[in-house]
C-alpha cells in the first residue's frame, strides 16, 4: 500500500503559519494575508441600520469582491458617513471572508410641517425619512417652517428655534422628551408643549433657556402631581425660581 504524501499538509501546515504570523503582526502581517486570494472578500453584513436602507448602504460602500478582508477600508467609512442618515460608519473584519458594516445613525428628533410633513435633526436638516408608514414616535413642531432653496433644511424661524429649546430638553433629560407630543414657541418668550395622556399635567410651559436643575424641579413636580392624584392643566417653569402648577376646571 503506497504512503500518503506529505505535500497537503505542509501546505497546510505553512498556509496556518502564515496566518498565524500575520495576525500577529499588525505591522508587515496584513500585507501579506492581503495579497493572498483566499481571504477575498464573499459576504458583507450591515449593522445598526433602522432609517438607511441596508441595500443603498451596501451600493454606497461598493465593497468589490476583488478586495481582501484584511484591506484598510477607510475610504468606504469615509463615503458612508457621507450619506444622509448615517452620522458614523465603521468595517470590520467577520471571520475568514467576511466584513461587518457597523453604522451609527443620525438622530430624527421631530416632525415639522413645511406644509409637508418632514422629519428633521436638531439642527433643522431635513432627513429624506418618509414618515407615511413609519414607526415614528417623535414629537411635531406646531409652528409651520420653511425650507431652504434646495430643501435639504428649515430657515431660521419660529420653528427652528422651538427645535433648538427642544433639542437641549432631549439632551439633557431624554425621559421627559419622550412624554411630549408636540410643541412650540410662544411669544418668543419659551416653549409650550403638550403632553402625553399619561402624564399628570396636559401641558408644560419652559424657557427659551433650560438646565438640568430646572428639569429636575419639573420632574419633581409631575412626580408629586402623579403621587397624589392630581390632573393638572398646566405647569408653568418659566418664572424664576418658581413652577407654578394650575389645575384642572380651576
Amino acid at each position: 500500500m503506497k504512503g500518503r504524501s506529505a505535500l497537503p499538509r505542509v501546505a497546510f501546515g505553512l498556509g496556518l503559519l502564515v496566518l498565524v504570523a500575520g495576525i500577529s503582526s499588525p505591522v508587515w502581517g496584513r500585507a501579506i494575508l492581503k495579497r493572498i486570494d483566499y481571504f477575498s472578500v464573499r459576504q458583507v453584513e450591515v449593522v445598526g441600520a433602522r432609517w438607511a436602507a441596508p441595500d443603498a448602504i451596501l451600493d454606497r460602500a461598493s465593497i468589490s469582491s476583488n478586495r481582501s478582508v484584511w484591506d484598510d477600508y477607510s475610504d468606504v467609512e469615509r463615503r458612508l458617513s457621507r450619506h444622509p442618515l448615517v452620522e458614523e460608519a465603521q468595517v470590520h473584519r467577520s471571520g475568514l471572508h467576511g466584513l461587518r458594516i457597523v453604522i451609527r445613525e443620525v438622530e430624527p428628533v421631530a416632525l415639522v410641517g413645511t406644509p409637508e410633513l418632514r422629519v428633521v435633526r436638531a439642527d433643522g436638516t431635513v432627513l429624506p425619512i418618509d414618515p407615511v408608514g413609519q414607526s415614528l414616535n417623535l414629537p411635531v413642531v406646531v409652528q409651520r417652517a420653511d425650507l431652504a432653496e434646495d430643501s435639504t433644511e428649515i430657515v431660521a424661524g419660529p420653528a427652528l428655534e422651538a427645535l433648538g429649546i427642544f433639542a437641549r430638553v432631549r439632551e439633557l433629560d431624554p425621559g421627559l422628551a419622550e412624554v411630549i407630543s408636540d410643541f412650540g414657541l410662544v411669544n418668543g418668550s419659551g416653549l409650550m408643549t403638550s403632553l402625553e395622556a399619561s402624564q399628570p399635567a396636559s401641558r408644560l410651559a419652559l424657557p427659551s433657556a433650560v438646565d438640568e436643575t430646572l428639569l429636575r424641579r419639573i420632574r419633581a413636580t409631575l412626580g408629586d402631581l402623579r403621587n397624589r392624584g392630581i390632573k393638572a392643566e398646566l405647569v408653568e417653569a418659566r418664572f424664576a425660581n418658581q413652577i407654578v402648577v394650575r389645575r384642572e376646571n380651576s
